[in-house]
């Protein structure tokens, strides 16, 4: 899609939070722990080059995406950094990986084979790096210790690096619930990692901790930690004072009053009273606003004040109540970020949907053009 510029609805990212989040969040990583950020999906939907060079310049010095063509767009942009693929690259595309020096994950022994052949085919003036994952219990991605021990040998029988060895954790972020599980896991791989190395002849980086792991847990924090939803102002007490940084912002395009008792939007969910003002936004279900926040009590910013959806949301557009009659039309409206003394968060809304506020800022569709200041 094709950001519009043309209608007042925009992202807007504070790239001075990003930058105050990640030194906030290395202040907790003990010692010589590196700082890796996660800016897959387009930086959680806040714009991957951007953020990226924000992070950088905090300090960050690794760079994790998930897919080939989200490291591609992003080496454009940041040439020396170390760009990790969280994902397994598709053979066919080996060349394009090494000729852009990203370092990809490895986890199946036909993928590190192609990478042999094609280091081989260039007389060997080229040694590519790469990162092995251990599935210690996300059971998503990764190779058993086993697996990952092969791997490591027939890399370093053709001269190919292993510059990381890590996980994911899977219950870091329900507090004592997952306490027993995050412990497990650490297990499994630190007894993998030193195998690994004794094969490798060398310590590659070792990483596990996200944002909840060094928070919760600083013992995950081994060699890097990976700040993903904590770079973006969400997980964490509200003590640690980190900064949400985007805004989803419209305006008022409309402000009519209803001349009969009737509903608002598709399927008339909700009677409303004779009288009632309507004001209509131009943000739908299409700019990632989804279409049942109604169900869910959602609710706007107008003027530093909550107002409730008078409707389902459409395509293209919301319809709040509004009973504040200085409401005017070409308002500022948000749906998520702060305005006056009042804050919408991504995890309230996540919270209201069932869901995460990783998903509400992922959802944010192309559509929405992203705006920086700091």
């Amino acid at each position: 899609m094709i950001p519009s510029l043309r209608r007042p609805t925009y992202v807007e990212v504070d790239l001075g939070a990003i930058r105050a989040n990640v030194i906030k969040l290395g202040s907790f990583a003990r010692g010589s722990v590196h700082i890796g950020a996660v800016v897959k999906a387009d930086a959680y939907g806040h714009g991957a080059r951007e953020v990226a060079h924000a992070a950088y310049e905090a300090g960050a010095e690794m760079f994790f995406v998930a897919t080939l063509d989200e490291a591609l767009s992003l080496r454009t942009s940041l040439p020396e950094p170390p760009i990790v693929m969280l994902g397994e690259p598709d053979s066919r595309y080996l060349d394009e990986v090494f000729e852009a020096n990203i370092t990809p994950t490895i986890h199946q022994m036909t993928t590190l084979k192609a990478m042999i052949a094609l280091t081989h085919s260039r007389h060997g003036s080229w040694r590519p790096a790469l990162h092995l994952e251990v599935e210690t219990g996300l059971h998503r991605l990764g190779s058993d210790t086993s697996s990952v021990l092969e791997l490591a040998a027939l890399a370093r029988a053709h001269g190919l690096e292993v510059a990381g060895v890590y996980s994911h954790l899977a219950r870091a972020d329900e507090g004592e619930p997952g306490r027993a599980s995050v412990f497990v896991q650490v297990a499994r791989l630190t007894k993998a990692y030193e195998r690994t190395c004794e094969v490798l002849g060398y310590r590659p980086l070792l990483h596990m901790a996200n944002t909840a792991g060094l928070l919760r847990y600083p013992e995950t924090a081994f060699d890097l930690v990976r700040l993903g939803i904590g770079m973006y102002g969400y997980e964490g007490p509200s003590t640690l004072g980190l900064r949400p940084a985007l805004r989803l912002v419209s305006r008022v395009a409309r402000l009519h009053e209803l001349d009969g008792d009737s509903g608002v939007s598709y399927g008339h969910r909700r009677s409303l009273p004779s009288g009632t003002t309507i004001a209509t936004i131009p943000i739908g279900y299409a700019d990632g606003v989804r279409r049942n926040l109604f169900d869910a009590g959602g609710q706007v910013l107008i003027r530093g004040r909550r107002h409730d959806l008078a409707g389902v949301v459409a395509m293209d557009h919301v319809m709040v109540v509004v009973d504040d009659q200085t409401v005017a039309v070409g308002d500022e409206v948000v749906l998520i970020g702060g305005q006056g003394d009042d804050f919408l968060g991504a995890d309230e809304i996540a919270s209201r949907l069932c869901t995460i506020s990783y998903e509400i800022l992922t959802g944010i569709s192309d559509r929405v053009p992203r705006r920086y200041r700091g």
